[in-house]
């Protein structure tokens, strides 16, 4: 039996790592144990550590967890010693998984990174380090193989795994969503989504809930309805959203069906990430906005070298859905610009036609399959 260690650090990479580790378990007898999150276990992984344990954001949280983070490398290199797995896979959470690739290749383990750290937006320097301490790179976007070999690392582009990801969902379960949060049948739905942290949820999705008083009032104006939805990640206790709500007194629902969400609203407010890629994915007109402590934002601002900050005008290189950042997410602004794209059709049927071009940047089905080949090849 083939044994392999696998670490996801967040949610998004629990989603990816737990298809692809199904994936593995078809084509062949294989143990997989590692850091990963509910999807992960059901998926058949032997957790260590559970990803709500490695939540961290920014510089000045990092600080803190650093005792913690410490110890579970301990935890793994021990258990690297102990099973000696034939290779460590690493999906995305670059702060970490950079880190530990080091210390697994000097403990004599192939690694295999899936998912790659975004070099692009950090700037080149890092991969002298990646050549160094990843044996194979999986990327998810083409460009990032070509820029990957042209420095020497042995890469390989496998495909978007949200392309495996999506779910169709029929229109009878879309109306019956819709109808379950909609005041009046004829209202608009907004979808909210304020991260898969904590500390992302507890800065972000106060603000989200003011835009949502604002842009009620707005659309009440000229007759309008609007119900709003909190997509909740598995991560975060629903508690701590219903406290934030509460606190706010803006009357919102939350869901933990956030694929079923993205099909059903009209528009989505959605912070930074892969979610605004899976939202372009289901077709959702949105607002990306983000917003973290000062010292955070301004130690981001000297390190990464990019105009965007969402994936989707990132991949595209250019700018398809806007984008409100620290200051700019004001509760005003946001509002106005979901106004723009439930009263003005041509918004929206602009964004579409940008969003059929992105997809095609993304290539096909199959990025789960595609990885699984390749490193059960490998090992």
């Amino acid at each position: 039996m083939k044994t392999v260690m696998i670490i996801a650090g967040e949610a998004s990479g629990d989603k990816h790592a737990a298809l692809l580790v199904e994936c593995l378990k078809k084509r062949g007898d294989i143990r997989v144990f590692g850091i990963g999150g509910d999807k992960m276990k059901a998926a058949g992984v032997e957790l260590i550590h559970h990803v709500r344990e490695m939540s961290v954001m920014g510089f000045t949280e990092i600080i803190s967890k650093i005792p913690f983070l410490r110890r579970v490398k301990r935890d793994l290199l021990k258990s690297i010693s102990d099973e000696r797995p034939s290779a460590v896979i690493l999906v995305d959470y670059p702060g970490f998984n950079l880190r530990f690739a080091a210390l697994a290749r000097k403990s004599g383990i192939k690694v295999i990174y899936y998912i790659s750290p975004q070099v692009w937006a950090w700037g080149r320097k890092r991969i002298e380090k990646i050549r160094r301490t990843v044996d194979m790179m999986l990327t998810i976007f083409r460009f990032e193989e070509d820029m990957y070999r042209q420095d020497g690392v042995d890469a390989r582009f496998v495909g978007h795994p949200l392309l495996d990801e999506m779910v169709d969902h029929p229109q009878p379960e879309i109306a019956a969503f819709r109808s379950a949060h909609l005041t009046r049948p004829d209202g608009k739905l907004l979808a909210l989504f304020p991260g898969s942290r904590l500390q992302e949820v507890s800065r972000i999705l106060p603000t989200m809930l003011e835009s949502v008083e604002f842009l009620k009032d707005e659309l009440a104006v000229t007759g309008g309805c609007l119900d709003a939805v909190i997509g909740c990640v598995p991560g975060i206790d629903p508690k701590i959203y219903e406290s934030i709500i509460k606190n706010s007194g803006v009357n919102v629902a939350i869901t933990d069906e956030s694929d079923l969400l993205m099909s059903s609203a009209d528009a989505g407010m959605i912070k930074s990430g892969t979610s605004t890629l899976e939202a372009a994915l289901h077709n959702l007109p949105m607002v990306v906005v983000y917003k973290t402590s000062w010292l955070n934002y301004l130690l981001g601002r000297m390190l990464v070298r990019l105009d965007s900050i969402s994936l989707v005008n990132i991949v595209a290189g250019k700018k398809i859905v806007e984008e409100l950042v620290q200051d700019d997410f004001s509760p005003l602004k946001a509002a106005r610009i979901l106004k723009s794209i439930f009263t003005e059709p041509l918004v929206v049927t602009d964004l579409r036609e940008k969003y059929s071009e992105l997809k095609s940047i993304l290539g096909e089905k199959g990025a789960s399959d595609r990885a699984a080949d390749l490193i059960f090849r490998t090992i």
